[in-house]
């Protein structure tokens, strides 16, 4: 059994792991956020920061969220359950948490890894009794020890409450309560606390406790443990108290084993993975993306500031003999007009030759611009998204441009394997969370547009659920595109139904769906005339460019009634 002193110890672990990388994820942060240059130690010095790391955490967030998330779910075998409800019920859910998903994409290619917290709420709406949440991993106690997230022992969430929230939450307790900092700030130089003369420390409002949600998926355990109750001596809390449903008063049950469990009764904890990169050997350990561009980011910062410092030296300067020219003459000098004519007496036997002269500047070595080149291709070897798909400008032959894609493609595709899979695992959880919250003679929801009466029987089944467009990224999106334009005149005279066609081609090319309300009136044959007018128009139509989205006219003679 799960003791405090062991949960204690887990703590301390994670701690200190977290404690050693706070240096390294600070600069990683730092530069994503074009803060790089500490400009207090040296505000007369020109820095530069450049915004590569934005360009290419950004860069992967178009690519992996060019679309809303959504999932195809598969029945139970024995017949349990209603898919379809599931799936429209899901979808509509993902729909509204996409920004949390990428939110949580960010902090998981910025840092090791992230994670997802799903919160069950006394909402009236069904949709909204599940929040979703992004959080950072230094909050999240994992198992270091098993090889697979499936294979976890435990698994717990670190967060903080004010002295007011917990004692709310968990009983008029003695706590010893803290000013909050957070994890980044800790051990920095400067700390704003963001505390005001009118608001000190002192206040309640900004006295936390520290809090630590495990769950001892082992032995099916949901504990609550602080290091600021009884020095982490004993637990804070031996169960879990949720409400039983929206109906009339709201009751509140404990549940003394984890809440939530799948269709086998296997327990699950709320907290859902987003691991982009591993460490090879320790798997729940991540790796930072952009830890692997960092240096590239450093060198492209201090380049620039350079560059910027040179330019700035490269100024036209003048050293003039005193007394020879007068405030108007200076005047002139420094205004620098064409043409201008500026008069100065010369004493007997000067020169002018020796009263004005410019000041020397060093050359602009020749080896910096090749340096700036090499940086720059070490940053892109570094990023696996060919410079087109950021939007770059290249001179690459379409050739060259579809095997770039095809690379982008392919990597880009396992990450968003892993988007998939964190996607997946948020569906399963939300599905059997919301299951315990629904009314007893079912709750009214909106399914596709129609209200529906959705009950507990509707959502439990043993649904398995698949990503929508697995793997699918904007590049791969191009040339599936293109894939299926090219075969739409095979598909034709195969006799595939244009009913079917048309429902391919809006849904690949995210046409409006009114283009299907015609489907009945539609000829489902087409002549040979138009079968040849169709070719014609599909081979034109399949030199596209890569990403290049096809236009209406490219499509007409597949429309109904075209």
């Amino acid at each position: 059994m799960i003791t405090p002193k062991v949960v204690e110890l887990y703590y301390e672990d994670h701690k200190k792991y977290w404690d050693d990388l706070r240096s390294e994820l600070r600069q990683l942060r730092a530069a994503y956020m074009c803060r790089y240059w500490d400009k207090s130690h040296t505000p007369n010095q020109i820095l530069i920061e450049t915004s590569r790391a934005y360009e290419f955490i950004e860069g992967y967030v178009a690519s992996l969220f060019a679309r809303s998330p959504a999932v195809v779910v598969k029945g139970d075998i024995r017949g349990d359950g209603d898919p379809e409800k599931v799936q429209a019920i899901v979808n509509e859910f993902l729909g509204h948490i996409r920004n949390q998903l990428e939110d949580a994409t960010r902090l998981g290619l910025i840092n090791p890894c992230s994670f997802l917290k799903l919160v069950p709420n006394d909402h009236p709406d069904p949709y909204k009794r599940v929040s979703v949440s992004a959080v950072a991993p230094w909050d999240v106690l994992v198992d270091t020890d098993a090889q697979s997230w499936s294979s976890q022992r435990f698994v717990g969430h670190r967060y903080y409450l004010t002295e007011k929230e917990a004692k709310s939450r968990y009983g008029n307790k003695k706590f010893s309560p803290h000013p909050l900092i957070r994890y980044l700030d800790q051990d920095a130089e400067t700390v704003n606390l963001g505390y005001s003369e009118e608001k000190p420390p002192e206040d309640p409002n900004f006295q936390y406790v520290e809090i630590v949600e495990f769950y001892d998926i082992e032995h099916d355990r949901f504990l609550v443990w602080s290091p600021d109750y009884k020095n982490g001596e004993k637990f804070v809390a031996d169960g879990i108290m949720l409400p039983e449903g929206p109906d009339g008063e709201i009751k509140e049950k404990k549940y003394d084993q984890i809440p939530f469990k799948d269709s086998a009764g296997y327990p699950l904890a709320p907290i859902v993975p987003l691991y982009y990169s591993r460490q090879p050997d320790v798997p729940m350990r991540g790796y930072s993306s952009l830890r692997r561009v960092y240096d590239q980011v450093q060198e492209h910062n201090i380049i620039r500031s350079y560059q910027a410092s040179m330019v700035r030296r490269a100024a036209r300067q003048w050293i003039v003999e005193s007394g020879v020219f007068d405030a108007e003459c200076m005047a002139k000098l420094s205004q620098g007009v064409d043409g201008e004519f500026i008069e100065v007496e010369l004493s007997p036997g000067q020169q002018l030759s020796g009263s004005i002269i410019a000041v020397p500047h060093t050359p602009v070595p020749n080896e910096l611009q090749a340096y700036v080149q090499q940086v720059q291709t070490d940053f892109e070897r570094g990023s696996v998204l060919a410079p087109f798909t950021r939007g770059e400008s290249t001179r690459a032959t379409a050739t060259e441009i579809t095997a770039l894609a095809a690379y982008s493609s392919s990597e880009v595709g396992r990450l968003a394997r892993e988007r998939d899979a964190a996607i997946e695992m948020t569906a399963n959880i939300y599905c059997s969370m919301l299951k315990l919250y629904l009314k007893d003679e079912g709750d009214m929801m909106i399914l596709n547009g129609e209200p529906t009466i959705v009950g507990f029987a509707d959502l439990d089944g043993d649904f398995t659920f698949y990503a929508q467009d697995s793997g699918a990224t904007p590049v791969s999106e191009a040339i599936k595109k293109q894939e299926f334009m090219a075969a739409l005149p095979t598909l034709i005279n195969m006799g595939v139904p244009q009913d079917k066609v048309l429902e391919e081609l809006v849904r690949y090319l995210d046409l409006p769906h009114s283009f299907l309300e015609h489907l009945a009136s539609a000829p489902q044959s087409p002549d040979p005339a138009a079968t040849t007018t169709a070719e014609a128009g599909v081979q034109q139509s399949s030199g596209l460019a890569p990403g290049q989205q096809p236009s209406p006219e490219d499509i007409a003679m597949f429309l109904p009634n075209a």
